[in-house]
C-alpha cells in the first residue's frame, strides 16, 4: 500500500542517523531524505557498534538500521541502540526478507521493517507511515505494476498494461503523450540497460506517474535522434512532454526513470489499490 502524500507534522525536521555498511546505500537513502523538508540527516554509522556510538552522541529521533553488516550486526546492536537513544523510533531497512526478521527486529525494539526492494522516491512515505506521521489512506492513491522482460515486444505490452489500468480506473489523461513516453522509457531500459523492467503506474490526486525500474545504474542520458532511426529521442521527449520527470536509484541498485502527467479529470478516483 503507498501512503497519501501529506507534511510532516512536527515543528522542526526529524533528526536521522542511517546505518548501512554500504557507503553507496547510505548515500541514496541520505539524498532521498534530504529532499524531503520533514528529515534531516544528522550522522551515519558503518555497523551495530559505530550506530550505538554515533545515537549516543547526537540523540537523533529516527535510526534507520541495516541488520546485515560485519562486526556487530542490526540485530545486536538493538538493546544497545534503545539504552543509548531512548527517545529515538528504530526503523530497520534491510534487504533481508520482511517475513523472516520483522517478529526478532520488532522483539528488540524496532517500531517497523521496510525492505530495501523499495525505490529510493517512496523511502520518505513508507518512512513516515512507519514512524507513525502519515496515514495510508485508501482511495487516496493507488497503484499497480507488472514485470516485463527484456524482449521487443515490452514496449507494447507496456503500453496496454498502462492503458488497461487508466481506463478501469476511469482516469483521464492525454492518450497520444502517455502511450508515447510509456514506449520510449521502456524502450530505453531494454535497449540501453538491456534488463528487465518493472512498470508502475501511480494514481495520485492531480497526477498520473509512470515508474519504469531496470537494474542497470547506468542513468538514462539525452541523444540526438539518427534520421529514420528508432530510438535516441526518449529522454528529450520525456523532458519536453511530462509535466515532471526524473530518475531515482533503488535502494538495492539499479534505477527508475519516472514521469508524471496531468489528471484531466479531478473527480474521478478508483475505490482502492488494486
Amino acid at each position: 500500500m503507498t501512503p497519501a502524500t501529506a507534511p510532516v507534522t512536527t515543528a522542526h525536521p526529524l533528526r536521522v542517523v542511517v546505518v548501512d555498511d554500504v557507503a553507496d546505500v547510505r548515500r541514496v537513502v541520505r539524498a532521498a531524505l534530504e529532499r524531503h523538508a520533514g528529515f534531516e540527516v544528522v550522522g551515519e554509522a558503518s555497523d551495530g557498534a559505530e550506530a550505538v556510538d554515533v545515537a549516543a552522541a547526537l540523540a537523533p529521533d529516527v535510526v534507520l538500521l541495516d541488520l546485515d553488516m560485519p562486526h556487530v550486526s542490526g540485530v545486536e546492536a538493538l538493546p544497545a541502540l534503545r539504552r543509548v537513544a531512548p527517545g529515538a523510533k528504530i526503523v530497520v531497512l534491510s534487504g533481508l526478507p520482511r517475513r523472516r526478521h520483522e517478529g526478532a527486529t520488532r522483539a528488540g525494539g524496532a517500531i517497523g521493517y521496510i525492505e530495501k526492494g523499495i525505490r529510493a522516491g517512496r523511502l520518505v512515505g513508507d518512512l513516515l507511515t512507519v514512524i507513525g506521521l502519515l496515514e495510508a489512506v485508501d482511495g487516496a492513491i493507488a497503484e499497480r505494476q507488472v514485470e516485463l522482460a527484456c524482449a521487443t515486444g515490452s514496449p507494447r505490452a507496456a503500453r496496454r498494461f498502462v492503458g488497461d489500468t487508466l481506463r478501469q480506473w476511469d482516469v483521464g489523461v492525454e492518450w497520444e503523450t502517455v502511450e508515447l513516453l510509456v514506449s520510449e522509457v521502456v524502450t530505453n531500459a531494454m535497449i540501453h540497460a538491456r534488463t528487465d523492467a518493472e512498470v508502475a503506474v501511480v494514481l495520485q490526486r492531480d497526477v498520473v506517474r509512470i515508474e519504469v525500474g531496470d537494474r542497470s545504474d547506468d542513468p538514462p542520458r539525452p541523444r540526438d535522434a539518427v534520421p529514420h532511426g528508432v530510438s535516441g529521442r526518449g529522454v528529450k521527449l520525456v523532458a519536453a512532454l511530462a509535466s515532471a520527470w526524473g530518475v531515482d536509484r533503488g535502494l538495492a541498485g539499479g534505477k527508475v526513470v519516472w514521469f508524471e502527467l496531468p489528471r484531466l479529470d479531478q473527480s474521478a478516483a478508483p475505490a482502492g489499490r488494486r
